[in-house]
């Protein structure tokens, strides 16, 4: 990275942490307010829910679990994604558990040693998604209105991953590092790869246990400090979601805009931090297909919220931020996209701006248990038809004797 670059990102960084300081003396009493919400987010619905995540998944990959299952699903994802039988395993637990768990699987893996540079920027690209229970039920019941909403947002939040996958396959052909992996399914080569990754391993099952979840606490707790952060300055920047008191709307942090720039705000803090600008949404006067576009591209997006998460989890690995930046803005796009188009092929009735539909979705153990085994039953059977085309491809390009 170049001298005068590095200057120039760290003087951006000292003005925004002096804009916010500015900000935290002039209004302490919802910088708190915010702070304590951020928290109490953080530990009613982040840890409760990504924790067993972070620490099973940890557990799989130092019990070699993880290559068991790459050795088997490698003939699904290298046709499709040029990604080894990994990849399949970090999809399906970021699909289940949503933000930033990806990132921290491919992070995870990178480290081992069990995926090369150019397979992790290619599985941070379509690796990393939001979880079913967000989209359906905190974006489109509780925020939106409409369970067919969040339905229409998850479906184009993985369909748009699917063709991100499809397109950054052939990032770094050009070069030679990647490994040669077998396109054939071997159960015995499997159960080899599993006996060997746990024999590889000169830690107890003590040991292991309890580094993963030393590991997962630690991520757990850089997850939950960014949060508190972003919380503090999402409610600074608009004060009306924390405060109500005439001086503080009456400031200048406040802006009205004419209604047909309505979806400015919602965006605007979306590009932050997803909940707040899906929230927002939720509350405008815009049309509810706008809504529903501007959605999938706030959630495709992911946010800086969840860009910083991620950010800290590859902080040891040297895969390029801008490249997984870029890939999270092209998945935003793709999203709206394909949003549209599904509206404009199917009928999707509209609703009042202000519905009347409960605005609060409770998050239990069992409708994420719900969620996350419907989406698994989705995974097998998506994976058992990739796994069959990719036989039929096989079958098609075979020489005939």
């Amino acid at each position: 990275m170049p001298l005068r670059y590095k200057q120039f990102q760290r003087l951006i960084i000292i003005i925004i942490s002096l804009i916010t300081i500015i900000l935290i003396i002039s209004y302490p009493k919802q910088s708190l307010s915010a702070a304590l919400n951020g928290l109490n987010t953080w530990l009613n619905v982040v840890l409760p829910s990504l924790l067993p995540f972070f620490i099973v998944s940890d557990i799989m990959i130092q019990l070699g679990l993880v290559d068991f299952l790459s050795t088997i699903l490698n003939p699904i994802m290298k046709p499709f994604f040029n990604c080894p039988g990994h990849s399949s395993f970090v999809w399906v637990m970021s699909m289940a558990s949503g933000y930033p768990m990806g990132a921290k699987l491919v992070a995870s893996l990178y480290e081992e040693g069990s995926i090369t540079k150019i397979e992790g920027q290619r599985m941070l690209a379509f690796c990393n998604t939001s979880g079913p229970l967000f989209m359906i039920g905190a974006v489109g019941i509780g925020m939106l209105g409409r369970p067919k909403a969040g339905k229409i947002i998850a479906f184009s939040h993985y369909a748009s991953a699917f063709i991100l996958g499809l397109l950054f396959r052939f990032y770094g052909r050009q070069k030679t590092n990647d490994r040669i992996y077998s396109a054939k399914p071997r159960i015995k080569a499997a159960f080899r790869e599993l006996l060997m990754g746990r024999s590889k391993s000169s830690k107890s099952l003590g040991m292991i246990l309890g580094d993963s979840v030393k590991k997962s606490m630690e991520s757990q707790v850089l997850i939950g400090g960014f949060i508190i952060l972003f919380s503090v300055i999402i409610n600074l920047l608009i004060p009306e979601q924390t405060a109500n008191s005439p001086s503080l709307s009456s400031s200048n942090w406040v802006f009205t805009f004419p209604r047909d720039w309505q979806l400015i705000k919602p965006l605007g803090a979306g590009i932050l931090e997803i909940t707040t600008g899906c929230q927002l949404l939720g509350d405008s006067i815009v049309d509810y297909k706008s809504k529903l576009i501007a959605a999938s591209f706030i959630i495709g997006w992911g946010g800086f919220s969840i860009h910083s998460q991620a950010i800290s989890l590859l902080a040891n690995t040297d895969l390029s931020i801008g490249l997984y930046l870029f890939s999270k803005f092209l998945h935003g796009l793709f999203a709206a996209g394909i949003t549209y188009i599904y509206i404009m092929v199917s009928s999707v009735e509209s609703i009042p701006a202000f519905s009347s539909y409960p605005s609060t979705f409770n998050i239990t153990i069992t409708s994420t248990f719900v969620a996350s085994l419907q989406l698994l039953a989705s995974a097998i059977f998506s994976f058992l038809a990739l796994y069959l085309m990719a036989i039929l491809i096989k079958v098609i390009k075979q020489p005939k004797s």
